[in-house]
């Protein structure tokens, strides 16, 4: 196989037998030598620049311009959405069904009652106990009104109280008459009273861990 550029070079040292078609095989033309040299420099450079791409390069350390390319350096902790921890990671279990809060300043935890506790479906369940004053109608407060009196008459050969006839001699032909009208008709009102509501608290202190929101320079 012609080993074109760097990408084609054989891990084997007996298989480079050419750079580039410049013949480097045992026995070759020494003047071939010098063009075959040139050749890996054109390959290296080709590198260099970008022309062509490694096919799986590996580091033990490597900068880009003054910055230092690194892994995630041992205890890093960041979120996953998923199950099981990747590989090379692994699952911190020390909080469970929490809620997550950005802070801009120092990270902690807190709260006291589980993410789902919290936000179940609760209703509330109390009474009101409310005291209405008593209050008597006033005169004026009564719609106007008037009574029918029956009128007797206790002059009966017997002594007993008799009703008066339409025939004795008083102002009413049916032996009844009608009192005056009384009453305003006007509005009342019972003193405003303080009522207390007891029931079921809801309590939405729901435990959470901290986080932040960090951005790349």
């Amino acid at each position: 196989m012609a080993k074109n550029s760097i990408r084609d070079y054989a891990n084997t040292a007996a298989s480079n037998t050419d750079v580039q078609g410049q013949n480097i095989d045992e026995g070759c033309s020494p003047a071939g030598i010098n063009n075959a040299i040139r050749e890996v420099m054109a390959d290296l450079a080709d590198i260099n620049d970008g022309t062509i791409k490694l096919v799986s390069p590996s580091f033990d350390a490597a900068t880009i311009g003054s910055t230092a390319i690194d892994a995630f350096p041992s205890g890093t902790k960041m979120l996953f959405q998923q199950t099981a921890a990747p590989t090379g990671w692994t699952k911190d279990t020390t909080h469970n069904d929490k809620a997550l809060r950005i802070t801009n300043g120092t990270v902690g935890t807190g709260g006291s009652v589980a993410f789902e506790t919290a936000f179940a479906s609760q209703t509330p369940a109390g009474s009101v106990s409310v005291s209405v004053a008593s209050h008597t109608l006033l005169l004026t407060q009564i719609p106007s009104h008037s009574h029918t009196i029956s009128l007797f008459d206790s002059s009966s050969p017997d002594g007993s109280p008799r009703k008066v006839a339409a025939t004795d001699d008083i102002n009413d032909s049916r032996g009844t008459t009608v009192s005056q009208t009384a009453g305003g008709g006007q509005g009342h009102g019972h003193p405003n009273s303080t009522g207390t509501f007891t029931g079921t608290p809801i309590d939405l202190d729901v435990s959470y861990v901290d986080v932040i929101i960090a951005a790349k320079d």
